[in-house]
């Protein structure tokens, strides 16, 4: 709860700053942003505010991730899995228990995201109507299925490795380091494609938005092979979590 607690705080407190910072860019960097000095950066307006903050905000989905691997790696050094299992508690329940975790953090995570995006737009978008508002709200929903399919693979990785620290480690290292390394050689030296790896699926969900405001074209919506893709991702790191917890002795 201290760390849930503790993201919250972070969450709002990155959020509601990030304005100053921007602006304060742009005022040091006034000939490279001339267009913006007057105006701002309308990052925070209705209808971009979504796409931008569901972007933004994909770091703390890695608080969460340790949330859950904390979670699962407690129960297997303290050894209660074994201690549920002999109250009866079966492998099938153990499982949906820490799904209903996972849908948790994913629920909190798309709250807060709404909340936040609904005070900086109030506070900073020309236009504030209902139909402004909702507009690209299905970002948020792009979002916290990101958030999901992230925190189903932390949770696989957890019960495969089972110890806090190794897992931690080898989940941060390869969303970080080896798939981006591998999926990069692919992409730019062999001109292959790379949208079927799984953090890579997650993270086409919600696409970069900024240099739309560079001129430069983006994909300012949520794209169906994104969706199946990483839905596909999230249900193979449940079953394959499901297989671990079936067949493992605990």
């Amino acid at each position: 709860m201290i760390i849930l607690a503790l993201f919250v705080l972070i969450y709002f407190a990155v959020g509601l700053s990030f304005k100053k910072v921007i602006d304060w860019f742009i005022e040091e960097n006034a000939e490279g942003f001339s267009f913006f000095v007057d105006s701002g950066l309308p990052i925070f307006d209705f209808v971009d505010i979504w796409q931008n903050l569901a972007y933004i905000t994909f770091l703390f989905k890695y608080i969460l991730a340790f949330v859950v691997i904390i979670s699962i790696c407690l129960e297997y050094s303290n050894k209660t899995i074994r201690q549920n299992f002999i109250d009866g508690l079966s492998r099938t329940e153990f499982l949906f228990s820490k799904v209903g975790l996972i849908v948790f953090l994913t629920l909190l995570s798309g709250i807060l995201l709404t909340i936040l995006g609904l005070i900086l737009g109030m506070l900073y978008s020309p236009v504030t109507s209902f139909p402004f508002v909702i507009t690209n709200m299905e970002f948020v929903l792009a979002h916290m299925l990101e958030v999901f399919g992230f925190l189903s693979f932390a949770l696989f990785v957890a019960t495969l490795i089972r110890r806090t620290g190794f897992s931690i480690v080898l989940f941060v290292f390869y969303a970080t380091s080896i798939e981006p390394i591998a999926t990069g050689i692919m992409k730019y030296q062999y001109e292959l494609p790379v949208w079927y790896f799984p953090i890579t699926s997650f993270g086409n969900l919600v696409r970069l938005p900024f240099e739309k405001y560079i001129f430069r074209e983006v994909q300012d919506y949520v794209a169906l092979q994104d969706v199946l893709v990483a839905s596909g991702w999230t249900a193979i790191f449940l079953y394959l979590t499901y297989l671990l917890i079936k067949k493992r002795d605990v």
